[in-house]
């Protein structure tokens, strides 16, 4: 299966346009391709696996954690949003490094919650 950045990579270079909100379900990028605004991440996740039921994205939101709301609602779901996002790209990063590095910007979003 493909990376999201693969998935999204592809979808930009076949012209689609990146937008600033993010998909309420995995946490990235929705895209406008043709006039239309969906997550090609999800999209390109049910096309792979039609015969077996999507399994649901891991949410921030779950996670109880003392002393949120210093960030205002918008900016809060997004970065929540980005958390979500993050942690599901370090799932299937083979690269150690990469993985580090990934592991620092939820660090870094998690403590802006505060």
């Amino acid at each position: 299966m493909k990376s999201d950045d693969e998935i999204m990579a592809e979808y930009l270079l076949r012209g689609g346009k990146m937008l600033a909100r993010t998909c309420p379900d995995c946490g990235c990028p929705l895209f406008e391709v043709k006039g239309e605004t969906s997550c090609v991440v999800c999209r390109a996740r049910r096309e792979s696996t039609p015969d077996e039921e999507p399994e649901p994205a891991a949410s921030v939101t779950e996670v109880p954690r003392p002393g949120r709301g210093s960030v205002g609602g918008d900016l809060q779901h997004e970065l929540k949003a980005t958390i979500a996002c993050l942690l599901e790209r370090i799932r299937t990063e083979p690269d150690p490094e990469r993985c580090r590095t990934l592991i620092r910007c939820v660090k870094a979003a998690w403590e802006l919650l505060d």
